[in-house]
């Protein structure tokens, strides 16, 4: 099977300084799931238009379609805001190991 690494997530040990791998990991976290956002918004987009511009029932004058097309796109945009969340939680990644091992 192939190599499924992240390879800027990957390359990142947890050794020396913890509190700066942590932070660098969190950084590289929240940077993947920023352009997973992004394309995945660009996608629901696209799709969306794409299957909406498609030919559905004569009688409904394509309404079915575009009713189709929205559900579809739903899907991409779930995802979306899956990777907003992953992103957010990269960010506080770094916040949590202060708070739990460095306080008090």
């Amino acid at each position: 099977m192939a190599d499924r690494k992240i390879s800027e997530l990957s390359s990142i040990t947890f050794t020396g300084s913890l509190g700066e791998a942590f932070q660098t990991y969190g950084n590289a976290l929240s940077t993947i799931a920023d352009r997973w956002n992004t394309e995945l918004d660009i996608a629901a987009v696209d799709s969306e238009a794409a299957m909406g511009s498609m030919k559905g029932h004569v009688l409904l004058f394509g309404l079915d379609s575009k009713i189709r097309a929205r559900r579809v796109a739903k899907r991409l945009k779930r995802a979306r805001d899956l990777a907003a969340s992953l992103a957010e939680r990269g960010q506080t990644f770094h916040r949590s190991y202060r708070k739990h091992f460095l306080a008090g």
